[in-house]
């Protein structure tokens, strides 16, 4: 468990060693689920999740104020995630919606980089709960190159949120955020980046 907020709050949990088959969020409303006497009760859509922009990429360079190619010690890129959300509740009244997600990023190992593994750090923010500890969360996936192999795409471990939901959030108005944990040094290389006009 990261981190479980008293009851009512937003809840986050770490789930490892889970083997599930996801559905995507933001699929069709589900209109299968009926009461006894045949009135439909159509569950509403996921949240909406979406990589945060100037956040999805990460330059990792080694100390120092080397920032040429050969000073790189990984490169990664967001690439999405794969997740299904669920409804609590009945009748068409919800007290919460749990989203789960895996997140997806391709990574490749640089010159500079001598071990074979490294720790790739990234978030996952909520808005409407931020500046609260629980608005936004760290996560970190362990990556291991094996050897003669310098890229690799990772898809880390499943994250639960359960995000309570009252008369004013229904749960398809929540938006959730994804981002590399990046320095002001590489937001703003990564804004430099995407203004380099390119070549068609």
């Amino acid at each position: 468990m990261v981190k479980r907020m008293s009851k009512g709050g937003l809840k986050w949990l770490l789930l490892g060693g889970l083997s599930l088959v996801l559905a995507a969020c933001g699929s069709a409303p589900d209109m299968s689920d009926l009461n006894p006497f045949g009135k439909k009760y159509p569950v509403p859509a996921c949240p909406k999740i979406q990589l945060l922009k100037d956040t999805d990429t990460i330059t990792a360079y080694r100390p120092g104020p080397g920032r040429d190619i050969t000073d790189i010690r990984f490169e990664a890129d967001l690439k999405g995630f794969t997740g299904e959300c669920e409804y609590v509740g009945k009748d068409g009244v919800y007290s919460a919606v749990n989203v789960t997600l895996k997140v997806g990023f391709d990574i490749s190992r640089g010159p500079a980089e001598k071990s074979r593994t490294t720790d790739v750090s990234y978030f996952i923010a909520i808005p409407e709960f931020y500046p609260k500890p629980a608005g936004r969360q760290l996560f970190t996936a362990k990556v291991r190159f094996p050897e003669n192999r310098n890229t690799m795409r990772i898809l880390d471990e499943e994250v639960e949120i359960s995000i309570p939901l009252n008369t004013s959030r229904k749960g398809p108005g929540s938006k959730i955020y994804i981002g590399f944990q990046l320095t002001p040094e590489q937001i703003s290389f990564n804004r430099q980046k995407r203004q380099v006009p390119k070549i068609r």
